[in-house]
Order: C-alpha cells, then sequence, then structure tokens
C-alpha cells in the first residue's frame, strides 16, 4: 500500500517530533533540577534563621514568662525579620503557642518534637498542608541561663513552581526549540524539494516498487544488464549479467575482450558473439546529454523530456548500457533441428525410392514376369529384356 505522505512531509514530521521530543525532556530535566537547587537552597537559608530567630532575646523571655499574648504579637516582626512564609512557636509537648495562623493557637503539631527537645535542629520537605510545597524547620529554643528547653520554634518558606520554572529558564529552551523547529522545518522542505526532483516526483514506495519490478523482470528474461562509465568502467551490473560473464565471487568486473571489441559496431544495434562458451547477443545504448535521445534509445523520450527539464541524468553522458541476452541453448537447438530436417529429408526420399521398387515388383509379378520381379527386388542389375520389363512394370504402377 501506497502511503499518501511525500519525502518531504514524513521528514518534516520526523524532525518536528524529535524536536518535541528533545524540548519535554530538556525542560522535564531542567525543571527537576532546578527543583532541587531551589530545596537545597532553602533548606540552608531556613535552618540558619531559624537557630537566629530561636536565640532571639524577646521570643527567649516571652517563653520564660508564659506570655503567650507577647509571642503572637511578635510574630509578624519574627517573620519579616528572617524572611520566611510563616513561624510558629510551640512549648516542649508540641503545643502551639503562637502561630502565623491564629486559629492554631492551642491546636497540637502534627509531628514528634522529641529530637528537637534532646537539642536537634530538624529540617523537613513538605508538599502537603496549607502552604503546599515547602521547605521547614523546627528548632529548640534554649534558656542561656540553665540550658534549660522553654519550646520549639518552626519556620517555613514556601517554594513557588513559578519561580522554579523561572529559574530553570524554560521559556527560553520552549523558544530555542521553536527556533530549531522551524529551521529544520526549512532545511526539510528544501531537502523534500531536492528530493521530489531528483526522484522525478516518485515516492519511496514507487522506486521500491519500479526497483524490485525491473529486478524480477531481468532475472525472469534471465536478461544481463551491464552500465558502463564513459571511460569504459563497469558502473552497475545485475545478477544475470555477473553469470553469463562469470563476474560470481570476482572481484572487480571487467568486460570480456570479445565484448570490448564488438561494443563500437553494436551502438543502436544489435550484435551476437561468443563469449566464454556462450552465445550472446548484445544490445547497447548510449546515454546522451539530457534532452537528446540516443537513436533507438533505452529510455523513453517522455522520461528524458522530464529529466531534462529538472535537471537530471540517470547516469553521466556517454555511459553506455548493455543489455545481454543468453542464446547458447537457443541456437544448439537450432542446430539440432537443422539436422533432424536433414534426416528427415533423406528418409522421406529413401522411403519413395522403397514405395517405387515395391510397385514395381508387385507390377512384374502380376505381369508374370517373376525374373524380373526377382530382380527388382534382390537390387542386382537386370539384362536389357528385363531392364525394359522392370521401366514397363513401373509406368503401369505409376499409371494405376
Amino acid at each position: 500500500m501506497r502511503h499518501p505522505w511525500s519525502i518531504a512531509r514524513r521528514i518534516a514530521v520526523v524532525h518536528v517530533a524529535l524536536v518535541a521530543a528533545i524540548a519535554l525532556f530538556s525542560v522535564w530535566s531542567a525543571y527537576l533540577q532546578a527543583r532541587e537547587v531551589a530545596q537545597r537552597v532553602e533548606e540552608r537559608h531556613v535552618q540558619g534563621v531559624t537557630a537566629l530567630v530561636a536565640r532571639d532575646p524577646a521570643l527567649v523571655s516571652a517563653l520564660r514568662a508564659g506570655d503567650a499574648p507577647a509571642l503572637q504579637a511578635g510574630i509578624d516582626g519574627w517573620i519579616a525579620e528572617a524572611q520566611v512564609s510563616w513561624l510558629t512557636v510551640m512549648d516542649p509537648d508540641g503545643m502551639r503557642l503562637a502561630s502565623w495562623r491564629p486559629e492554631q493557637v492551642g491546636v497540637r503539631y502534627p509531628r514528634p518534637v522529641d529530637a528537637v527537645v534532646a537539642g536537634d535542629t530538624v529540617v523537613e520537605l513538605s508538599s502537603t498542608g496549607a502552604a503546599g510545597r515547602s521547605v521547614r524547620a523546627l528548632a529548640p529554643v534554649v534558656d542561656p541561663e540553665d540550658g534549660t528547653v522553654l519550646g520549639v520554634v518552626t519556620t517555613g518558606v514556601q517554594i513557588s513552581d513559578v519561580a522554579i520554572m523561572a529559574q530553570a529558564q524554560i521559556p527560553g529552551i520552549l523558544l530555542g526549540s521553536a527556533a530549531v523547529a522551524a529551521v529544520g522545518l526549512l532545511v526539510a522542505w528544501l531537502v523534500g524539494r531536492y528530493l521530489n526532483r531528483v526522484t522525478l516526483g516518485r515516492g519511496p514506495e514507487q522506486i521500491a516498487e519500479q526497483f524490485l519490478l525491473a529486478e524480477t523482470a531481468m532475472d525472469s528474461l534471465e536478461a544481463g544488464v551491464v552500465v558502463l562509465a564513459p571511460d569504459g568502467r563497469v558502473r552497475l551490473h545485475n545478477d544475470a549479467a555477473a553469470r553469463l560473464l562469470g563476474w560470481e565471487g570476482a572481484g572487480e568486473p571487467r568486460l570480456p575482450t570479445e565484448l570490448s571489441a564488438a561494443l563500437p559496431d553494436a551502438v543502436g544495434g544489435e550484435a551476437s558473439l561468443a563469449v566464454g562458451g556462450r552465445v550472446l547477443v548484445m544490445q547497447q545504448r548510449v546515454v546522451r546529454a539530457p534532452g537528446r535521445s540516443d537513436p533507438g534509445g533505452s529510455v523513453p523520450p517522455t522520461a528524458l523530456a522530464a529529466a531534462a527539464r529538472e535537471g537530471v541524468t540517470t547516469a553521466p553522458a556517454g555511459s553506455r548500457v548493455l543489455v545481454l541476452h543468453d542464446r547458447t541453448d537457443l541456437q544448439r537447438l537450432g542446430d539440432e533441428l537443422t539436422v533432424a530436417h536433414t534426416l528427415t529429408t533423406a528418409l522421406r526420399a529413401q522411403t519413395h525410392e522403397h514405395a517405387n521398387q515395391l510397385h514395381t515388383a508387385l507390377a512384374l509379378v502380376d505381369s508374370g514376369r517373376l525374373e524380373a520381379a526377382r530382380a527388382v527386388l534382390s537390387r542386382r542389375a537386370a539384362d536389357e529384356e528385363a531392364s525394359d520389363d522392370v521401366l514397363a512394370a513401373l509406368l503401369d504402377a505409376k499409371a494405376a
């Protein structure tokens, strides 16, 4: 089944699909890398500012005094100073004492804070909750006087997908991919025009079909095809030519001397010659310049005209196309037929002569001349009188 798309369209579609796949892979890789970098930067930032807020004297004093209103009043100032998205202060049991969301005051933190109370600073990455994708850190608030843990402070920074995309330079990647796709489409169009010109408008399936058809036809006819360059070198040949000229398994094929000598006399006609014990009939055509046809040429004038209009030639001017037909078996059969015909003629003459003898002998027997009949049948010479009887008997038999 022939594909309706031209070569140019196939090249363009493959190019666009390839560029799109590369662009998507580049965007996804750049996004993942930018997100990883943003997370690491925010982790270090949140861990540092949380430790600084935990050592703030005002926060320590308010926790030591249990002054929850003072803690809630200081939330906005600490958020602005630390440049974080939110801040929450809890007691050592995880109960919220002050929060950036006042409705959460008095609600226990959903995760254990034992490791933080033990003196560790914990950094967490979260993609759930009210803040969405974020990085948060929990640090203990330690009383500098006796070293006891007064509470836990947690801060966090929301990671924006828009910021990640900007950092990944996704718009630049998309613009670059679009430019590459546009240039590729232009190149595909130019290449498609060139291929359409040199193939005379035939698609890949048509070229393959015609090639297979020509190969099958030549092989079925056992016709050898040899294309010679203007300098006499063998450029192309099919399997039948290799069998006829003994090139199977050989390195560089060379024309036999008998074939080379017959080339000047066979232009536009046929020549019979003996090559390697075979009788070959050679037809020769010479490729002329575009637009000029060879007398009796092998390329149809319409194809030559189309090729000339497109500036395409099937081979350089001066190349020769040789078509070889094996006539060895045909000549042998002809010789055998000639011998059979000669033998048949001789047998027909001998049969005729034998019939004449029988007729003569029968006439002599009917007339009572037995000696003359015996002489005819025994093929021995008869006397003069018997010879007259034989002649008379032959005439009587012919007359009968």
